[in-house]
């Protein structure tokens, strides 16, 4: 699943910096490290005005891989 018109984190790292990723989302750039290593699902938009913002998709419930019980 993914955002519609949204890039993953590490495609939209390519090419930049954690500082210039930092300040175009608005999260410090420890921030922006721990994205980028740990192995969460996120997601990057562009927004009116050349802003961005990012979104974590993530499974809800206490076992979402496996499937409900019929």
């Amino acid at each position: 699943m993914k955002i519609t018109d949204a890039i993953p984190l590490k495609d939209f790292a390519a090419g930049r910096s954690q500082e210039q990723i930092a300040v175009a989302l608005g999260v410090t750039q420890g921030s922006v490290s721990q994205m980028l290593k740990s192995k969460r699902n996120i997601w990057v938009r562009a927004l009116a005005g050349g802003r961005f913002q990012a979104y974590e998709l993530k499974p809800v419930g206490r076992n979402p891989a496996e499937p409900a019980a019929a």
